[in-house]
């Protein structure tokens, strides 16, 4: 019961950001937004959610909860809401990066719950997690356009009731969860990013979501330049998204079983063809085609980088170790959303796709080289730990 309220909120949560996503180029063109104030409004949910995943992560691994999830829930609904009555930027920033805290919030506490108090079936659970995201996410922009339609107001205010009335009794389940406590402090910090496999999970998260905070500020404003409708778009994502709702759930197996750093590079080589090719796509069918092929290389790539940090934390430090690796995510899509509006303005499509795939290959081989130290690494067990025989036995 209590893995399914965490993702069906998580579910709202990210149906929130699609919402607001779809309508991004009409939010744009409604109050005369400059680029400069279109990234702003794209990028201020990673910003927000940046700074609460680092800054309250910590609490959530000494087992403080109850306070952090209940203003996850209400900042989300209450955010999204939002968007139905601001006119301006500061309003439209407000209300992103209000929505932003509410996911990061919520995020930390969730994923801490349903781990529990072991690791086992962690990789499942993390992938599961995902997928309800990505669900609310691509299914958002449908919601925004069915009640659009009826009034430009109402798909903010019936997604941010959807959050309220799942979400509230989910965080009341959330703050009653027995966690795995630990005397975690921002030290800690240091210690996890000497580990080479949070380095290369760092990496896989600086390709992931430096490509998500593309699509975040521009993939609307594009599909409408190359002559889609609102529900086209929609549409768009929903089938961009489809391989994300059921393959990280069966990514994380894998990777639990095969370690995440085996499943981690053939997940980034499967993104790779689909980021390059956006630029020359001619209509949103065969946007819609790239994304199928690149949404199965996201899921093995990003829940396999879950498991590697995963391996090193365990429970005990679940959250701030999910928090470093979001926070870089958040960073990366931050930037990346401020400046694409700007490339995209200036230079199109072409070349911020092909500059985006570009980096991202680069970053690909830092990757790859890391994954080759740490398969030379000595084996571990579930928990992240290396196994070395007991201390009886070496006396022996």
């Amino acid at each position: 019961m209590l893995e399914r309220s965490a993702y069906a909120t998580t579910f709202f949560l990210a149906a929130a950001i699609g919402v607001v996503f779809v309508f991004l180029a009409d939010l744009q063109d409604l109050y005369g937004l400059s680029d400069l104030e279109f990234g702003m409004v794209a990028s201020a949910g990673f910003v927000a959610a940046l700074i609460t995943q680092l800054g309250f992560s910590p609490l959530a691994d000494r087992g403080i909860v109850k306070p952090l999830v209940f203003l996850g829930v209400l900042s989300g609904g209450f955010g999204v809401m939002g968007f139905a009555f601001a006119t301006d930027v500061v309003g439209l920033v407000a209300c992103r990066a209000t929505t932003g805290v509410g996911l990061g919030l919520f995020g930390v506490t969730a994923r801490k719950a349903i781990l529990g108090l072991d690791i086992e079936g962690g990789g499942r659970k993390v992938g599961t997690l995902l997928s309800s995201g990505v669900g609310g996410f691509i299914i958002g922009p449908g919601i925004g356009a069915l009640f659009g339609s009826i009034a430009f107001e109402l798909p903010f205010l019936v997604v941010g009731t959807a959050v309220l009335l799942v979400g509230l009794p989910s965080a009341v389940q959330i703050a009653k969860a027995p966690v795995d406590a630990s005397p975690v402090n921002y030290g800690d910090l240091g210690q996890l990013l000497k580990a080479k496999r949070v380095q290369a999970a760092l990496l896989v998260q600086c390709v992931i979501f430096g490509f998500i905070g593309v699509f975040d500020s521009i993939l609307d404003r594009f599909l409408t330049d190359l002559g889609s409708s609102t529900t086209a778009v929609a549409f768009t994502l929903i089938v961009m998204g489809s391989p994300m709702l059921f393959l990280p759930r069966l990514a994380g197996g894998l990777a639990e079983k095969r370690g995440g750093a085996t499943v981690v590079l053939p997940g980034l080589i499967l993104m790779m063809p689909a980021l390059a090719l956006y630029g020359f796509a001619g209509g949103a069918v065969v946007v819609a085609l790239l994304g199928l092929l690149h949404g199965a290389g996201e899921s093995l790539a990003s829940v396999s980088a879950q498991v590697m940090i995963l391996e090193e934390t365990g429970t005990e430090r679940a959250a701030i170790g999910n928090a470093v690796m979001e926070a870089t995510g958040m960073l990366t899509a931050t930037i990346s959303a401020l400046v694409t509006p700007l490339i995209y303005g200036r230079f199109g499509p072409e070349r911020l796709f092909g500059g985006t795939a570009g980096i991202g290959a680069f970053i690909a081989l830092g990757v790859a080289g890391l994954v080759l130290t740490i398969n030379r690494e000595p084996e571990r067990t579930p928990t992240g730990k290396v196994q070395v025989p007991a201390l009886s036995e070496s006396a022996s």
